[in-house]
Order: C-alpha cells, then structure tokens, then sequence
C-alpha cells in the first residue's frame, strides 16, 4: 500500500476533530445558554451515564481495524460485532435511565442521548476501515458533516421547545443522517465492491461465528480498558452530582469540555500515525516506531503545556465571553481542569503506541489503577472541596497511569530491540567407514 502523507492526514484529522469539538463544545454552549444550570447539569449528567457504557460497547475497535496490518479480519467482521454491542449498550442505558433518573423527562434525555452515541459507534467501523487505508480525508468530511448538523439541529431545537429531550433527540437524527448517507457512500467510493449493509445481513453468521469470537476474544480487553478510561473523567461527576447537586455538575461539565479542544489535537495526530505504528512495529522496524512514537508524545506535551497557560492568561475572559459571569468566578478550578488535561494528552499518546504494540492486557491493569486512584481522591475530596477536589483526583489518576504508560512503552521498546536469537547449526551425523550405507 502506497503510504500517504503524514502531516495530511494529520491536517485533515486535525481539523474535523477541532471542528466536532467546536460543535460539541457549541452544543454544552447552546445548553447553558438556551437552558438552566440544572439543565446543563442533567444533559451532563446523561453524558456520564451513557459515555462508559457506550465507550466499552465499542471496544476501540477502530483502532485495532486500522493497526490490523495483517488483515486478520474483514470489514463484515468488525461491523457485525459493534451492531450487537450497541444494541446491547443503548438497552443497557435505558434500563439505567428507568432506575436512575426522577423524572420521565430526565429518563428520555439519558435514553436518546444513548442512541446518539450508539450511531456514533457504528461510524466508527467504516472509519476504523478508511483509516486502515490512510484515507483520512474521507473521515474528516463525515465528521465535519456530523459536526455541522448537531451544531445546527441541536440549539435549533432547544431555543424552539426550550426541552432537552428536544435536544438529545435533535443529536440522535443528525448522527443518524450522517452514519446512513455519508459514511455508507464514503466507504462504497473507496470499496467499490464493499456493501455495509447488505454484507451485514448476507454474511453467513453461523459458518462465521468462529471469527465473531475470536474478534470479541481479542478486543474485549479493549472494550475494558475503554470502560474504565469512561469512568476515570466520570467518577468524579456521579459524586459531585450526589454531593453538590446538578447546578455545580453543570459548572464543572461546562469547564471541563476546554481540555476536550486540546484532546481532539492530540486524538487527530494518533489517527495520523497509528497505522504507521501498527506497520513498524508488526515489521519489527524499532527505529522508525520509536522515532513516530516519541514525536507524537513530544507534540501532546506541548499541546498540553499550551493549555495551561493559556488557562491562567485567557481563562477569565475565555469563560466570560462562552458561558458568562457564573462560570468565569471559577478560574481556579479551570486552570487544574487544564493541569489534568495536560498528563491526559501524554497519556493519550503513550496508549496509541501501546495498542499498535498490542500492549492490550497491560493497559487493563494501569486503567484499573488509574480508576481506584480516581474514586479514592474523589471520595476524599469532593465532600470537602468541592468541584476542586474532583479535579485533583482526576489529575492524580493521569497521573498514576502516566507512570504505568512509560514503564509498558520501556517494555515494548525492548521486546522490539531485542536482538534475535542465534539457532546454531546441528553437526552433521558423522558417518561411520566401518558401516555400510543404504543409497
């Protein structure tokens, strides 16, 4: 395959995904500004709800298709399991939105907001097999068009009904458009011969069954570490929820969405080279994967760095002029929300070489370290701090993990540096004159 330009795609990535977080961003805008606090909070509060369930439904499955360098398994493969796994995510959302929320209307919030994500999940299969191809471009056109339409439906809908279920419903139809018409005919233009939906329901299950499986075998690691990478940022909302109410969720969620800007830089930069990771490290090519790797953790660092400072110079004046006076009384929190930030882009770079590594089950353990350092800071300090104390477990568990990332990366890097080793040849069987020989 003819490898395509790296600063290309990573300038086509770049700007689809500054311009989804722009318009996620823009939606959590419309929300604050069209609706209450406690409005902000409560679609907040279906975020949370739905992000890691959904999330472990996907099992990262995009990347592992595009770091697939030996084609292991088909594009019908990858779609028929994130179809079942989302069926099974939004029903698990909705029997959690019928138990957890008080009133009907919060229920349909959590439930519709669980389908958005599920059409959101199916995207990814046809990105993930795009990407493989380092058709990039492709991708940042589904998903500036998904961008424009949420941004557009969405504060539509609220400023008419003046209802988030409005709002989430608004989400699920713009995300559906975009996952039928424009990623259907994207991949057909690269795939002639590929046919998504027919291929799904023509596909002989049964005879492929064995697939199915050993696909599931090999990502639900994945799907685990997504599950708890949801929960670590989340962890800190559900206590702060049940301690400080709704209105202070709302707050925090809305501050919080800055990092998801430097975020999409570093998540734009890993799709640019994660193909490239997968091939050098599948060829045993040290050299070339250690230079990407150590690049790409150079450039979330200073993305990182950025964002701090750029919270304590513009903070005030940045959350002013977004969300208004309420919310720029929180400098502090911000500029420790941006902190936070700054170890999740590193951390964020370090994991993209570990999968294209299939350093799969090492991440597990790290994200469960990670998390248990969340919840206990979170549990110590947002009774007593406040929105504050969720920021500093959620700094503390990057942190954790960071330490963690480097030590699996050092590993990796020697497996790969590991020099062969030597076979020596066998001696000949010596022959002996005084035996006769068969010929």
């Amino acid at each position: 395959m003819t490898e395509r330009s790296v600063g290309g795609n990573f300038i086509w990535s770049l700007s689809a995904g500054l311009i989804y977080a722009l318009a996620q961003w823009g939606v959590l805008v419309a929300f604050a500004r069209l609706a209450t606090m406690e409005e902000v909070g409560e679609f907040a509060l279906a975020l949370a709800i739905t992000a890691p369930v959904l999330l472990m439904a996907r099992m990262q499955l995009r990347t592992l298709q595009a770091t697939d360098a030996r084609s292991a398994f088909g594009f019908q493969h990858y779609l028929g399991l994130m179809v079942l796994n989302v069926i099974a995510g939004v029903a698990l959302c909705c029997a959690i939105a019928s138990l957890k929320a008080d009133t009907l209307h919060e229920g349909w919030v959590i439930s519709l907001v669980a389908l958005a994500k599920g059409f959101e999940a199916l995207s990814e299969v046809f990105y993930g097999a795009l990407q493989k191809v380092e058709r990039l471009e492709l991708i940042a056109r589904s998903t500036i068009a998904k961008s424009v339409l949420s941004v557009v439906l969405v504060p539509l809908a609220l400023r008419l009904t003046h209802s988030p279920t409005a709002g989430a419903a608004a989400l699920a139809f713009a995300w559906a458009i975009v996952l039928f018409v424009f990623d259907a005919r994207a991949l057909r233009r690269e795939f002639p011969a590929v046919r998504p939906w027919s291929t799904l329901w023509r596909t002989p299950w049964r005879q492929e069954g064995v697939r199915l499986k050993a696909l599931f075998l090999l990502c639900w690691v994945l799907g685990v570490t997504a599950l708890l990478g949801a929960l670590r940022p989340n962890i800190p909302r559900y206590l702060l929820e049940a301690h400080a109410g709704q209105a202070e969720l709302g707050m925090y969620a809305a501050l919080a969405y800055f990092a998801a800007l430097g975020g999409r830089v570093v998540h734009s930069l890993g799709q640019a080279v994660s193909p490239r990771l997968g091939r050098y490290h599948a060829a045993g090519e040290a050299r070339r994967y250690g230079r990407v790797l150590a690049g790409f953790v150079a450039a979330a660092a200073g993305v990182g760095l950025c964002a701090i400072a750029g919270s304590a110079l513009l903070g005030r004046w940045a959350l002013t002029l977004f969300y208004g006076a309420a919310y720029a009384r929180n400098l502090e929190l911000f500029v420790w929300l941006m902190a936070a930030a700054a170890l999740e882009y590193v951390c964020l770079s370090l994991a993209v070489g570990l999968t294209s590594a299939r350093e799969l089950k090492g991440q597990v353990v790290q994200l469960a370290v990670s998390v248990v350092v969340v919840a206990l800071g979170s549990a110590v300090w947002v009774p007593r701090v406040g929105p504050v104390g969720a920021a500093w477990a959620l700094g503390l568990g990057w942190l954790s993990e960071l330490a963690c990332s480097a030590w699996l990366t050092w590993r990796v890097w020697r497996r790969l540096t590991a020099p062969a080793p030597v076979l020596h040849a066998i001696p000949p069987a010596r022959v002996d004159a005084r035996e006769p020989t068969t010929g």
